[in-house]
């Protein structure tokens, strides 16, 4: 696998903004809207916490494959793959074209030694299908079919370090 592309939401941004490299830190990508130790539990969570209870950052980091992203446009009847970076993904990944079935804990080491540990399936949202319709003009409730099982997942820093498109990437299952 390779770094294809990588991407920061600031807040306060209406889209992700492009880079060449990210320097992550325990916070995960410091200028993106994500970063962070903790996080507030949400709907994905409340089967363990209540909404809004302050828990581990689980969802420092969104990657996605440039591979699923083509399939996801294909769904969606588009005429090209979808950019990296528009649907709010941190890092997007060229030769990982099952990425989102990646196990949880999967050790995602970069060519630094930078670690992303991965904490399982970026479940698609409407948020993101707005992301795509104001691009491609898809409407944003028909991107959760399409990206189902393809949307990339999340992950965390488990050793810091700068990271850089180009930069080679090995996956290390957990066991």
């Amino acid at each position: 696998m390779r770094v294809a592309a990588l991407h920061v939401w600031p807040a306060g941004a209406q889209v992700p903004e492009p880079r060449e490299a990210l320097d992550l830190t325990w916070l995960g990508a410091e200028d993106d809207r994500h970063a962070g130790l903790t996080m507030l539990s949400d709907s994905r969570t409340t089967h363990v916490y209540e909404r809004g209870i302050e828990i581990r950052n689980h969802r420092q980091l969104s990657l996605v494959s440039v591979e699923e992203l083509a399939l996801i446009a294909e769904q969606l009847g588009l005429d090209a793959p979808l950019e990296p970076g528009l649907i709010a993904d941190n890092i997007a990944l060229s030769g990982a074209p099952t990425l989102t079935a990646l196990p949880r804990m999967t050790r995602l080491e970069f060519a630094s030694g930078a670690v992303i540990i991965t904490g399982g399936v970026n479940t698609p949202c409407t948020i993101a299908g707005a992301m795509v319709g104001q691009v491609h003009g898809t409407a944003p409730e028909k991107f959760p079919k399409a990206a189902w099982d393809r949307r990339g997942i999340t992950g965390w820093v488990d050793r810091p370090g700068r990271i850089a498109v180009g930069d080679a990437v090995t996956a290390h299952p957990p066991g």
